[in-house]
Formats: structure tokens, sequence, C-alpha cells
């Protein structure tokens, strides 16, 4: 006789099922919840890592002196940059975290790796950054530019760094020469070799020269040039500067020199993202900022920009007292993944040191 199953053992065996089949729901949900946590964590760990990199390699070639952190207008749709405060990143203090904003003048380093020269038959650096002092004699004007210094420099090709910055330009959207329009400008570096021909950063590099006490005491114009090749067939350019404001204070010159042609800027700007569940994500997209001229007025939202990095919840710069280095703190949270009741979003940040 075949022997069946009674109820009882049929609703022990469902419940059983029903036991084991939530457990294992249990389970599974939180494996792919665990995936997706992984996931976007190394998503995250990523992007703020490849921006990072993407700083670095830009400030990688700045004028060391030139770095200011910039504080927000009182509304950031103000156009008025006389309401803007900035210091030197030198002067950045732990508890100064209302300077979110980066900004520095950049070497032309386009133009000074330079391209193929036929007369030496060789790659010509652009410019060589140094000066023969013992070449250099001074000539003072009584107009509005009371400075003009004759100088020489060695190893450079002028006329190379102007279809290299024009071509750049050009491309930018500006059709003039680049050294009468001053886009091009020759800045000092002083006995550290940073850049600074002063003491004070508001007389440096025309940082917010709008403003009537402020000067660019650092930057000069590029007026003329004449090259000819000198001993040994070394190419040699005698340069014709001014000064880009007044600049009475400055009575020598140094060896060394770098040519700028434009300001990079970090700038997060706001973001009010309202997700499809309704959820409001309150962080910054954080916007490079490039193609703009402190020393002719203008400032950061002038420049041409692109887009870095999103949903960035905190960025803060700082620099050793010692040393050169730049440290840059960043975080970047996940619009999608929430790790707690309070609704706290997963967020990774990380820190790097550029010298």
């Amino acid at each position: 006789m075949k022997k069946s199953f009674t109820l009882i053992e049929l609703i022990i065996v469902i419940v059983i099922l029903g036991i084991l089949s939530s457990i294992t729901f249990d389970v599974l949900t939180k494996v792919y919840k665990n995936y997706l946590y992984k996931k976007e964590m190394n998503k995250l760990n990523s992007k703020v890592s490849i921006t990072l990199e993407m700083i670095s390699a830009r400030l990688r070639d700045r004028i060391r002196n030139s770095v200011i952190v910039t504080k927000y207008p009182a509304n950031f749709t103000d156009n008025n940059p006389a309401k803007v405060d900035f210091k030197s990143i030198a002067e950045i203090q732990d508890n100064d975290t209302k300077y979110k904003i980066l900004e520095w003048i950049n070497k032309d380093y386009e133009a000074k790796n330079g391209m193929w020269d036929k007369r030496v038959q060789h790659i010509q650096t652009g410019w060589s950054g140094f000066i023969d002092l013992d070449l250099q004699q001074p000539n003072h004007k009584t107009n509005e530019n009371p400075k003009e210094f004759n100088v020489t420099t060695i190893d450079s090709n002028f006329t190379m760094v102007k279809m290299i910055d024009y071509n750049i330009t050009h491309y930018l959207g500006e059709d003039s020469d680049p050294f009468e329009s001053n886009t091009t400008t020759l800045i000092f570096s002083g006995i550290d070799l940073g850049g600074d021909i002063v003491d004070d950063i508001n007389h440096s590099y025309g940082w917010y020269l709008l403003d009537p006490n402020r000067q660019a005491k650092a930057v000069f114009a590029i007026e003329s040039y004449h090259e000819y090749l000198g001993p040994n067939n070394t190419p040699r350019d005698d340069l014709n500067i001014t000064s880009i404001t007044k600049n009475d204070n400055t009575n020598k010159l140094y060896s060394r020199y770098f040519l700028a042609r434009s300001a990079y800027a970090l700038v997060p700007i706001e973001n009010n993202e309202t997700l499809e569940d309704g959820t409001q994500i309150n962080d910054y997209n954080l916007t490079f900022v490039y193609n703009y001229q402190p020393w002719q007025g203008e400032w950061f939202k002038d420049g041409n920009k692109t887009l870095l990095a999103t949903h960035v919840t905190e960025i803060r710069f700082k620099k050793d007292l010692d040393t050169p280095m730049v440290r840059i703190y960043l975080c970047i949270q996940s619009p999608s993944i929430i790790i707690d009741n309070n609704g706290t979003h997963l967020n990774v940040c990380k820190e790097k040191a550029m010298f």
C-alpha cells in the first residue's frame, strides 16, 4: 500500500520551505547589496584618483608663488570681482574651509617644449627661462610704463614661441598676436625661484586687478625681440620688455624668468540635483577654468570651462610650510548608494601631494 503525506507533514514542509526561502532571500539581498556597494566604492575610488591626477598634471607646471585660494562672492552669480576675497595658499589655515577655489598661473609649457628649428637642425626650446644679466641694459621710460628693459635670453626662439601660442589662442577663439595683446607675458622669478619679485601676492601677478589697489609688478609685456646665433651657434634673443603696471620700486631683474599665457582655476559650483525618487542631492560640480589673464583684469568667470567631476562633497587645499608641495583633499559621493538610516550617501575621500 502506497503511503501518503499527512496534512500536518505538508504544513511542516511548507513552513520549513518558507523559512529557508526567507533566509535565502535575505542572504541574496545582502550579497547583492554588498556587490553594489563594492562596485560603487571601486567606481568612486577610480573617480577620485583620476580627478586628482588631472589636477596634478596641471599644477605640475604652476608658477609656485602665484597659487592663491579664493572665497566665493556672497552670491556666486554675482559678477563683481571686487567682492572676491583671496590670499596666498601659504596663508591658508585648517579652519579656512570657505576658500574653496584654487587659482594659479601656469608656465607656458607648450611654447617651452618648442619644435624643430632648421637653423640648428634639432628640436629647439621655445624659451629657456634664463637671462644673461651681463648683457642686460636698463632703459628708463617717462610715460605710463616707467620701466623698460633690454635683456638677452640664451637658447630661446621667440618666433617659435609666438607661432605656438598664436595657434593655441587662435584655436580658443582669439585672433591676435599673443605678444601685442599681452596674452603671453614674461614673469621674473625671485630669489627663491618661485616667481615673485615682490613680497605681496596682491601686487605680483594682477590677481583681481580691477581693484585700483592691486598691481602686477612681476608681469612684463614683450614689446619686441631680435633673434641671432651667438657663440657655438647658440640661439639668442634680445628682448625689449616693459612692466604691465607701474613698477617704480623694481630696479633690478633676475636671471630666471617664466613665460605665462593663462591662469587656471578649480571652481566647485553648487549642484542642487533632484533624483528620480525625489531625493535632493546637495554637492558640487568641480569645474576646471582656463584661458584667462589676471594681468589684464580678467578673473575665473572670464575663462573657458570644462567639467572635471560631479558630486564633489568637499575640496580643501594646503601648502607645506617648508616645501613647495601643495596638498589637495577631495571627496566625492555616490548619489545612488545610501549607507545608513540618516540618508548618508557613500563617500570616498583622498589626499594627494603635488610638488
